[in-house]
C-alpha cells in the first residue's frame, strides 16, 4: 500500500511517499500526480522517501515518468532522504537524490 500527500507551495509541489512503490501502487503517480503536475504547471517537484519501505521496477518508472514530465515544463526533480537500499534500487535512472 502506497500513501501519498501532496502539498503545493507557490511553483513548488512537495509530495510524501509511505509504504511500497510497487507495481500495484504506481497508478497514484500516473493517473493523480502527473496529470496535477501537467496541469497546475508545477516546476519544482520534491518528493520526501523517508517512509519509502519497497519500491521495484515499476515504481523506479513511475518516479522517472514524473521526472521526464517535469524536465519537458522545464522543472525541477529531488528525492529527499532515500534510504540507502532504495538508493542502491535508482542507480542508473539520473535522479537528483539529496
Amino acid at each position: 500500500m502506497l500513501i501519498l500527500q501532496i502539498e503545493e507551495k507557490k511553483d513548488n509541489l512537495y509530495a510524501k511517499l509511505e509504504g511500497k512503490l510497487t507495481h500495484k501502487e504506481t497508478y497514484q503517480l500516473e493517473h493523480y500526480l502527473i496529470p496535477y503536475i501537467v496541469k497546475n504547471k508545477v516546476k519544482n517537484f520534491v518528493c520526501d522517501c523517508k517512509r519509502l519501505k519497497k519500491i521495484d521496477t515499476e515504481g523506479k518508472y513511475a518516479l522517472l515518468k514524473t521526472k521526464i514530465i517535469l524536465k519537458k515544463q522545464k522543472g525541477n526533480f529531488l528525492l529527499c532522504d532515500v534510504k540507502d537500499e532504495i538508493k542502491k534500487e535508482l542507480i542508473g535512472y539520473r535522479m537528483r537524490i539529496h
